[in-house]
């Protein structure tokens, strides 16, 4: 009885959620909450507010750190090193000193959280599971608290990776109007990082990284490598190589933009034909699974229905 009214409770909850959600979308869509953050991030630093939240985020890493020691390995703590965890952490957008410190301590958190949690349910509902199996559930909880932030942590790079790439045409396009306009090549990409906030906001902050790398005193080579070894795309490595032969030999930036921004086109173009030539390979599968039976058994019934009446039939 316990069990069913916790589960229409739950039902319930998740149905008010629903509700709540769908009329929030209606009041409050995507495009305008776009529009809102970025008005708004250009006015954080007028009233205080990335200060506001850059102190947070110390006390909030101040209060967690202990946790991260229990999960944090020996070659992570090595702060000069950088592990194959800080490339990724990078290629989801953190960039800052305390991400792997809070992706550790997050570990450590779900690896004990879980299983409590699972032991507290368990006590107050009171069913009748043997022990064996409650600690076969344990462990599974625990081990997937241990591993879900890796599992999250590939998503949210995948993710970051798709809108790049999307994205990262329109961006070259802007880039070349850019300096043939007579921009230079940094003037060029703060304003194409400005243009792309919206539309883009990973593609934006890479943009401004590199921006900011080179006005700390890199080289506008280094902090174009520094971004491809951050985003990891063929084409941004494809560009970047284009940009630093360019410089090299002396030629023309935008006429090298120019030809990579068409070879880009053609790439794309040549990839969306591919995937539709793939689609009836694809489709054959669901076609032999799921409709040929239905077809067999509407076109063979009749049939088989009337010979074995035949052959019952006195």
């Amino acid at each position: 009885m316990n069990l069913f009214v916790l589960a229409i409770v739950m039902v319930v909850i998740l149905l008010v959620l629903g509700v709540v959600s769908v009329f929030w979308s209606s009041i409050n869509p995507p495009s305008a909450r776009r529009l809102r953050k970025s008005v708004l991030g250009e006015r954080q630093v007028e009233y205080g507010t990335k200060s506001q939240i850059e102190m947070t985020r110390q006390i909030i890493k101040k209060r967690i750190s202990p946790l991260a020691r229990f999960s944090m390995q020996e070659e992570s703590k090595k702060p000069e090193e950088t592990t194959a965890l800080t490339k990724q952490l990078q290629a989801a957008g953190y960039r800052s000193d305390s991400a792997q410190v809070v992706y550790f301590s997050f570990k450590t958190l779900l690896t004990f959280s879980l299983p409590l949690l699972f032991l507290i349910v368990m006590v107050v509902l009171q069913p009748h599971v043997k022990p064996v199996v409650m600690l076969y559930i344990v462990f599974l909880l625990a081990a997937g608290g241990y591993f879900l932030p890796n599992y999250v942590l590939s998503k949210k790079v995948a993710s970051r990776r798709e809108e790049l790439s999307i994205n990262f045409p329109d961006a070259l396009d802007l880039l070349r109007t850019c300096v043939e306009a007579g921009l230079s090549t940094e003037a060029a990409l703060a304003r194409v990082g400005d243009e792309m906030k919206i539309r883009s906001p990973a593609l934006a902050d890479e943009l401004r990284q590199v921006v900011l790398e080179q006005r700390a005193g890199a080289s506008r080579n280094q902090a174009l490598v520094n971004m491809a070894e951050r985003v990891g795309l063929r084409d941004v490595e494809a560009m970047v190589s284009s940009l630093i032969q360019s410089e090299k030999f002396g030629t023309s930036v935008s006429e090298a933009l120019r030809v990579y921004s068409e070879n880009l086109r053609l790439d794309r173009r040549m990839k969306a034909e591919e995937q539709a030539a793939k689609i009836p390979t694809k489709i054959l599968l669901p076609l032999i699974v799921c409709i040929f039976p239905l077809l067999f058994i509407l076109i063979l019934a009749p049939p088989i229905h009337n010979v074995l009446n035949a052959l019952h039939s006195p």
